[in-house]
């Protein structure tokens, strides 16, 4: 497929309509579609033409533009102007979600610190209730011992050593407990600070986008206004040149 003026601004026109740079993330399956739409927006202008071919050439002619930026030129064309634009966008878009991944990151390291913290302490304390449970079967035992001596008390012992085990038990279960409530806060802090930082990323992007709107609005309004201009000095000039025509031909036939 060969690429024109005409096409190329057609294809940049429905890059922007469609929002590429602001609804999708690179990469993602959101971006692949959003540049099947574009494809398939062009179709009955270009049939050949395919998600890849309308991305490679938007790449080409952004790669243009930025090796032109800085050359002074004051006058753009509609194709550079929407060129500016989209650049931008996606430049903002880039940076937007670098920012994501880095507290997505930052998150994920904390969380882990976190849990390996509440790992070393369960297991102090698994140590220490593992610790006291032998002290109390070395005095049970010890107990066990002088009662068989004196010959009577088994009843009394079975009661001390099943209340022990009952105590032991409840403190485990109030340990795993404690586990189980710290896991689930850390969970809602990250899932808050991911919806946080969701949000105002969307809002940043779409204040973004409706300022490039406006002001793409805004330089195509001066371009038709100087349009307009233009044409209505090249009519002027025309109508001096064929007033100055008959003038012209008045004076010839008033020496014939």
């Amino acid at each position: 497929m060969v690429w024109t003026e005409s096409k190329d601004l057609s294809l940049l026109r429905t890059i922007a309509a469609e929002g590429i740079f602001v609804n999708t993330k690179a990469g993602s399956r959101e971006r692949g579609a959003a540049w099947l739409n574009v494809a398939s927006a062009l179709v009955a202008e270009s049939p050949t033409v395919t998600a890849r071919s309308v991305r490679d050439r938007y790449h080409i002619l952004a790669k243009k533009w930025k090796a032109k930026v800085g050359e002074g030129e004051k006058d753009m064309t509609e194709v550079e102007v929407l060129l500016e634009e989209l650049v931008d966008l996606e430049s903002e878009s880039e940076k937007v979600a670098e920012q994501q991944n880095e507290a997505k990151k930052a998150t994920a390291a904390k969380e882990k610190k976190q849990a390996t913290e509440m790992r070393q302490r369960a297991l102090e304390r698994f140590g220490e209730t593992r610790k006291r449970q032998t002290e109390t079967e070395k005095e049970e035992g010890k107990k066990e011992t002088k009662r068989r001596r004196s010959g009577g008390g088994a009843l009394e012992w079975l009661k001390e050593k099943g209340e022990s085990l009952r105590e032991l038990k409840e403190k485990e279960l109030q340990d795993k407990k404690e586990e189980r409530e710290i896991q689930k806060m850390q969970h809602e802090q990250f899932v808050g600070q991911l919806q946080a930082t969701q949000v105002a990323s969307n809002d940043q992007m779409k204040m973004f986008q409706q300022q490039m709107l406006q002001q793409m609005q805004q330089q195509q309004h001066q371009q038709q206004q100087q349009q307009q201009q233009f044409t209505m000095l090249q009519h002027q000039m025309m109508v001096m040149m064929q007033q100055h025509a008959q003038l012209m031909s008045n004076l010839l036939k008033k020496d014939d």
